[in-house]
């Protein structure tokens, strides 16, 4: 089928515009490659741990409203590790840095233990020495600001809300490079993990695409070893890839390591569709086509299964936009616009490219063992279809089984730390700092109270405590900072450091004299994050080494658990922040991968039903699809890979690409069985064609989606080795697992409908060749005429009389043809009435009488006398009459050997109380495996454009219309029998209905 409209039908379709006007396409698509190339440098890669959370959910708005009332979180941890924290060198470094580093734009506050001495020793006559006693008993500063050993200190630098990080975090790292070699130091926390995000998606974008490339390139010189197949396929998907991008740049969005996946997803795909290309051009012109020509027929061939292939991919992957987490749907709407760019660059670009260069050297073919390797191991497929079908079966459904059982045992996490391998800096940075400090990821335990300057009461500031005691027992806590640890340390200050001081006030009076003494001495910003103005709601810091979403996620249910049973009336309790957000956003993956894998599949089924007309084919080509997506998630169970960010990506990407193959299998299946109806002739041709193109596509998809284990994100590693596990897991389902489940269903395409719907209403090839008759004989007469006349002699009397009564009588001929075929195929009245059976039976027949005695085919006629009429409308079973005697005539011409009998039988008799008809005929007969299928909608015996299929089918209908059977009996020796049975219809009084006025009719005639 020719992709577009062709000339015959006066309009000029996208294909076809290509080929006339080659470089005009050149055009096209060098001047959109120049608009992308122009909005490339506007592209960024601002990825942060932000690009893991839902923005539209409760714990996100709560977590934004946090930030709002105490500020932002953000904070970057610098450690510094030395011999004695205390020792005055290396206290006057660490203070060195701390000023440093509160002179940095976007740093808000530093607290640091040398900035807390000028806070506590105003005249600045205390030693460190001193302050270094005067801290011992502050339970604040433990593991906070000061390990238990005094070998390290960490200095939190709080950030303005919207700040540029990645320049606090440079300034920072300068600073860091200036302190003496005798310090180790570092920074880390959330802004660090965002920026470590963004630099090493920056590496992979620049580093991955160009050895996907070369990896292509190998292939494709391996398979074709000529240019045209080299460099076409790579300069087509750099187009794509430079057109997605720029699309990218040009809406703002940032690479992230999601959308990060999107050029070697374009470069593997993109090859696969160009190779299919690249096969049917390379068979064209080895079978000594011309350019021009040889890609006008592999745009015949390729056209319509790309579409297909590429609306299908689209279908699975455009399912991720109802995800709801902003960098998936980022995904979605860029790889569906890669892949569409890709489709118009397969169908214009690639095709013009190849009309103006000349064609390469026959034989420039890949490497033949490659080929011969391939088709063994195709050979190998097809014996187990044909000979341990059932086998095949069973093993992928004990497969299944095995995988399907792993899916309950894949949980859904997002870890950010984990993106990173282990062996990375910033990984090992996040477990070093908790070694004997306490960890960079912050959590919020927020308080509220019923009334304002609820939490001025002492009682109330003593619940907070209450609650840090129990937070600090929480595993993966390490520290808890709240206004109740500040108060404390306030009342030290403000009685000179007393021992037995450091404790909150116990009477209202105390406490609203230390809240001022906390204002004047430490100021509203150390206020701020901890207590909110009206102090109705109190803010609870911890600082965890916590990065998992189900660890966020059991911490949250911990401390709500503890506030339903032990938080004194009236106080309430919320957890927030951004792991919060994150594990909310996690679990809500769930859902979103289910929804869009219900989606996808769900559409997937609608566009296989439609293009095969049937249900069961549609679910047949669904369950392949599907057995990939179980090895998959069943893999991530048994093995304890998370459902997380990049592997959600897995099932709409399979079921994208899984589904080509299908639609390629199953539209050469169809085409193949309908040449003899041989199901395993067919499935061996099929796969043998089929599976080759498919097996190489599979490889190279494969080979780019490994590509990604060299990433230096965890989970883009991983989720390159779960696609080329899923990928070669679904060639196997299409060439194993789709063959033996379609031996045992029958096709009916929209092929086959589209070649029959333009000739339904069109002359019967029978009808034309009665016409054809007459037609010739006048043409003759009006020939033999018109030359007597050019010549000028004259034509005798007799001689005219005769040519022109042949002419009258031909025309007489023909018009009594076309009036019977007009009745014939005129609109049913809107009732049945009362009919004799003969009458059909005789009109058919004179339609068809002249051509049975053209070729030789005895008709017997055997017409009982006197039969009751039937319910039934004449011109419907006229039709269903000449059906049954065209498929007649048509089994005996199809018998080659002249010697064999010929002939046609025709009986009607009445048995008990049912009117019969029997058309029986001497040809081949239809085997009896086939029996059951002669009433099947395009069902037919007939080689391939000889017959649609449609008159038994249509002929049952109508027979059953008048409450009646129509059934094919088998013969003895050969032949066909059909038997159309009605019933008497019963009168008003009971009675049976006497024969019909001119129901007399000769017993039998031949």
């Amino acid at each position: 089928m020719r992709f577009g409209w062709t000339r015959q039908s006066g309009r000029v379709g996208l294909c076809e515009a290509v080929l006339r006007n080659p470089a005009a396409a050149l055009v096209i698509a060098g001047a959109l490659t120049v608009f992308f190339l122009w909005r490339l440098p506007d592209l960024s890669f601002r990825t942060s741990i932000y690009d893991l959370i839902i923005e539209d959910i409760p714990e996100h708005h709560e977590y934004l409203n946090h930030k709002r009332v105490f500020g932002s979180d953000e904070i970057i941890r610098v450690v510094v590790r030395a011999g004695d924290v205390f020792d005055p060198v290396t206290f006057e470094a660490v203070a060195r840095i701390s000023d440093a580093a509160a002179g940095i734009e976007g740093v808000r506050r530093v607290i640091s233990l040398p900035r807390i001495k000028k806070e506590m020793d105003l005249a600045g006559d205390r030693s460190v020495e001193a302050f270094e006693k005067v801290t011992e008993p502050v339970r604040l500063f433990r593991k906070n600001l000061i390990s238990k050993d005094h070998s390290s200190t960490v200095l939190n630098l709080i950030l303005d809300a919207d700040t540029e990080r990645d320049q606090v975090i440079a300034e920072v790292e300068q600073v860091l490079s200036k302190t003496p070699d005798s310090l180790t130091v570092y920074q880390i926390g959330m802004p660090l993990v965002s920026d470590a995000l963004a630099r090493y998606a920056r590496q992979d974008f620049f580093g991955l695409p160009p050895v996907t490339m070369a990896a292509i390139a190998i292939i494709l010189l391996l398979l074709y070893r000529n240019l045209h197949c080299l460099i076409l396929p790579l300069l087509t998907v750099s187009l794509a890839v430079v057109w997605t991008l720029g699309l990218m740049a040009a809406l703002g969005l940032s690479m992230s390591l999601v959308t990060m996946i999107v050029p070697v997803f374009l470069i593997a795909v993109g090859t696969a569709y160009c190779m299919h290309l690249c096969s049917s051009y390379m068979d064209e012109v080895s079978a000594g086509e011309e350019a021009g020509a040889a890609v006008r027929r592999t745009l015949d061939h390729i056209a319509l299964p790309t579409v297909l292939a590429v609306v299908t991919t689209v279908v699975g992957i455009g399912s991720l936009w109802i995800n709801r987490i902003p960098a998936v749907r980022e995904f979605a709407l860029l790889t569906c616009f890669g892949m569409l760019s890709l489709l118009v660059l397969l169908l214009g670009f690639f095709p013009a490219v190849l009309v103006l260069l000349p064609p390469p050297r026959r034989g420039s073919r890949g490497l033949p063992f490659v080929d011969r390797i391939v088709d063994r191991w195709l050979e190998w497929i097809v014996w187990i279809n044909t000979v341990h079908p059932k086998k095949a079966l069973v093993t992928i459904g004990i497969l299944t089984a095995v995988f399907g059982a792993g899916i309950f045992f894949v949980r859904v996490e997002t870890n950010p730390v984990s993106f990173f391998k282990e062996d990375t800096e910033i990984s090992r940075r996040f477990h070093d700092i908790y070694r004997d400090m306490s960890g960079s990821f912050p959590a919020q335990v927020v308080l509220r109270g019923n009334a304002d300057y609820f939490f001025e009461s002492p009682r109330h500031m003593a619940a907070i405590q209450e609650l840090q005691t129990f937070l600090g027992t929480l595993e993966g806590v390490d520290k808890s900072v709240s206004f109740a640890d500040y108060l404390q340390l306030v009342n030290y200050m403000s009685n000179r450091y007393e021992p037995g001081t450091y404790r909150l006030p116990e009477e209202d009076f105390e406490a609203r004299m230390l809240i001022n003494d906390y204002k004047s001495l430490l100021g509203e910003d150390i206020l701020r994050p901890f207590m909110n103005p009206e102090f109705s709601a109190a803010n609870i810091l911890l600082l965890t080494h916590l990065s998992s979403s189900r660890d966020f996620r059991d911490l949250q249910e911990r401390i709500a658990g503890y506030a339903q049973e032990s938080l004194p009336p009236g106080m309430s309790l919320n957890v927030t922040g951004l792991g919060v957000v994150i594990s909310a956003s996690s679990h809500l993956l769930t859902m979103g991968q289910i929804k869009s894998l219900s989606l996808s599949l769900g559409v997937v089924f609608l566009i296989m039903t439609a293009l095969f007309l049937s249900g069961k084919v549609g679910l047949i080509a669904v369950l392949p699809n599907c057995f990939p997506i179980i090895v998959a998630f069943g893999l991530m169970g048994w093995l304890g890979i998370p459902l997380s960010l990049a592997t959600s990506l897995i099932a709409g990407i399979v079921i994208g690409l899984a589904v080509d193959d299908t639609i390629h299998y199953l539209a050469r299946y169809n085409r193949e069985f309908r040449r003899d109806l041989n199901k395993d002739r067919a499935l061996r041709s099929s796969v043998m064609s089929v599976g080759r193109p498919v097996t190489y596509t599979t490889l190279t998809i494969s080979a780019g989606f490994s590509v990604l284990l060299f990433s230096r994100f965890q989970p883009t590693a991983v989720f390159g080795g779960l696609m080329v596990v899923t990928m070669l897991t679904a060639l196997v389902a299409d060439l194993v697992l789709l063959p033996s489940l379609m031996l045992r269903i029958q096709l009916v395409t929209a092929w086959d409908l589209l070649k029959v719907i333009p000739t339904l209403g069109s002359v019967p090839a029978g009808m034309a060749h009665e016409l054809n008759q007459p037609l010739n004989a006048i043409k003759m007469g009006s020939e033999f005429l018109r030359i007597m006349v050019r010549r000028g002699a004259e034509v005798e009397r007799g001689q005219l009389e005769e040519v022109a009564g042949e002419i009258s009588r031909q025309v007489d001929r023909a018009s009594t043809l076309l009036r019977r075929f007009s009745e014939f195929h005129r609109k049913p009245p809107a009732e049945n009435g009362l009919l004799d059976v003969n009458e059909p039976i005789r009109i058919s027949i004179s339609v068809l009488e002249n051509q049975l005695k053209l070729e030789d085919i005895e008709l017997k006629l055997d017409l009982a006398e006197g039969l009751p009429g039937i319910e039934a409308a004449h011109d419907r079973l006229t039709q269903v009459m000449y059906n049954l005697l065209t498929n007649a005539r048509e089994a005996v011409e199809s018998v080659d050997d002249r010697s064999c009998e010929r002939r046609i039988e025709v009986r009607s008799f009445q048995e008990e109380d049912r009117v019969k008809i029997r058309v029986a005929d001497s040809g081949a007969g239809v085997p009896s495996h086939l029996r059951n299928r002669v009433f099947e909608a395009f069902f037919t015996t007939k080689d391939p454009g000889q017959g649609k299929g449609l008159g038994l089918s249509i002929s049952r209908e109508i027979v059953r219309e008048c409450g009646g059977r129509l059934e094919v009996q088998p013969l003895n020796n050969r032949g066909t029998t059909f038997v159309a049975s009605f019933p008497v219809p019963r009168l008003e009084d009971g009675e049976r209905p006497g024969p019909c006025k001119d129901s007399q009719t000769p017993k039998e005639k031949t």
